[in-house]
């Protein structure tokens, strides 16, 4: 009983911590898209970089790839 509620733990934490992560992801994709040209040139982007990143859906994370 003790190692089900232990696993159950386990996997709710780590879909918690996959929801929280697929939220920042949605937050940081709109965020660039709010960015200014210029402000994307500086940080090395382009509109179409953005516009790209922007159409990739919440689960896609680029650090998993």
């Amino acid at each position: 009983m003790e190692a089900t509620l232990d696993r159950s733990v386990r996997h709710l934490s780590r879909a918690l911590a996959k929801l929280g992560r697929w939220h920042q992801l949605s937050k940081d994709r709109a965020e660039l898209a709010r960015m200014s040209d210029d402000r994307l040139r500086d940080i090395g982007l382009s509109r179409a970089d953005v516009v790209r990143e922007s159409a990739r859906p919440f689960w896609d994370d680029p650090l998993k790839r």
